[in-house]
């Protein structure tokens, strides 16, 4: 399901599930389970267990559009553990936020092509990016590890702006770096409810990128759906 943009003048991307997919997720999971498991005496099964519950408040917060990142993680695993020491907490934070350069990551399947070809079509990029384990800090190295950060004029990352998607916030903060209005923006990203939803409610267009998950959630649908990135060459008229 595509339609023809005009008037666009700059596109923002989501991250994960969009531009950059996990090299081993499992992997990187492991390792933060082994350094919660360097400060607490827990089974490898009961530290996963005791990760999984911080992860839910972490889901819960950004299902009410708040943020719960990987220090409140840290701290929520210590302190339910006996452990308030802001030392260990910090080192538990930093081990669970750095867990994917140790794996590594990938970007999308045409997403370097696609960004490239937008950039010198003279669109304006930026990315709009929730945060869990892995903040903007070490987004950033990520995407500079694949290639392509020097695309993106400007990054927004919840844990910067304090405020996840579908939050207004974060779309207005890419928006006003860019210089472009909602109506001539689009946003891609692969979650209805985020993703879809925010750009919508600033009144921005929105395209639903499934080339790498497909959301079957009932939130509300976008008017484009991506399989490939180099498809929003031909939403745009870019397509030469």
């Amino acid at each position: 399901m595509t339609k023809r943009v005009d008037g666009i003048r700059a596109v923002t991307y989501d991250c994960w599930g969009t531009l950059l997919t996990d090299r081993d997720y499992e992997g990187a999971m492991r390792a933060r389970i082994s350094a919660l498991r360097s400060f607490v005496d827990l089974s490898e099964e009961e530290a996963r267990a005791l990760l999984e519950e911080a992860w839910a408040r972490h889901d819960e917060a950004w299902k009410q559009v708040e943020t719960f990142g990987p220090g409140r993680m840290a701290a929520y695993c210590l302190e339910r553990r006996g452990i308030s020491d802001d030392d260990a907490i910090g080192e538990l934070t930093r081990r669970f936020e750095e867990a994917s350069l140790e794996t590594g990551v990938e970007a999308v399947d045409g997403a370097a092509e696609t960004l490239g070809a937008l950039a010198h079509a003279g669109i304006r990029l930026g990315l709009v990016c929730d945060t869990g384990f892995t903040p903007g800090r070490v987004v950033r190295r990520l995407l500079e590890d694949v290639g392509l950060a020097p695309y993106l004029e400007t990054m927004c990352f919840s844990d910067e702006c304090g405020v996840p998607k579908p939050g207004n916030e974060i779309f207005a903060k890419a928006l006003a770096d860019l210089g472009a209005r909602p109506p001539e923006a689009l946003h891609v990203g692969d979650l209805r409810r985020t993703d879809v939803a925010g750009a919508h409610d600033i009144g921005m267009h929105a395209a639903r990128f499934r080339g790498v998950h497909d959301d079957r959630s009932d939130a509300p649908e976008a008017h484009i759906i991506l399989d490939r990135h180099d498809q929003i060459l031909d939403v745009l008229g870019l397509r030469s």
